[in-house]
């Protein structure tokens, strides 16, 4: 989370959340959020810089629309932009996919768990049976 919110906040609103059951919209979030909101308006026109910059960079494909610039720490821990294309850093080549692997597998864990509860949900499984796989 932004340094604009402390951590009791955070939990705080994460518990709210909870209450709220399985659906929430992003106006809900920000009403929640409001009145623990540090706001720093320098600190706010530089994440928007970055935001910008980082979804220009993440925009950046080839001629058949395929992503080539992907972000990675350099050695001295410093976010950088490398064209997967172009570039002829081993070591950035390898921390790109090693970071696409996570992404990877974070997403096809989600989504087994999308199918399990939509399985739930239809009565092909039983809660049971979700719970043990």
């Amino acid at each position: 989370m932004s340094e604009a919110l402390e951590k009791k906040a955070k939990e705080k609103i994460l518990e709210q959340m909870d209450e709220l059951g399985g659906e929430i919209t992003t106006d809900d979030v920000v009403e929640l959020l409001r009145p623990h909101y540090i706001f720093n308006i320098r600190k706010l026109r530089e994440q928007a810089l970055r935001r910008t910059a980082n979804n220009l960079m993440a925009t950046y494909r080839d001629n058949k629309g395929v992503r080539t610039c992907f972000s990675c720490k350099d050695d001295s821990g410093n976010s950088k932009y490398f064209n997967i294309e172009t570039t002829t850093d081993l070591k950035a080549l390898k921390n790109i996919e090693i970071q696409l692997n996570k992404k990877y597998k974070g997403l096809n864990i989600s989504k087994k768990k999308v199918q399990r509860r939509r399985d739930e949900l239809s009565g092909q499984v039983s809660f049971k049976e979700v719970e043990n796989s």
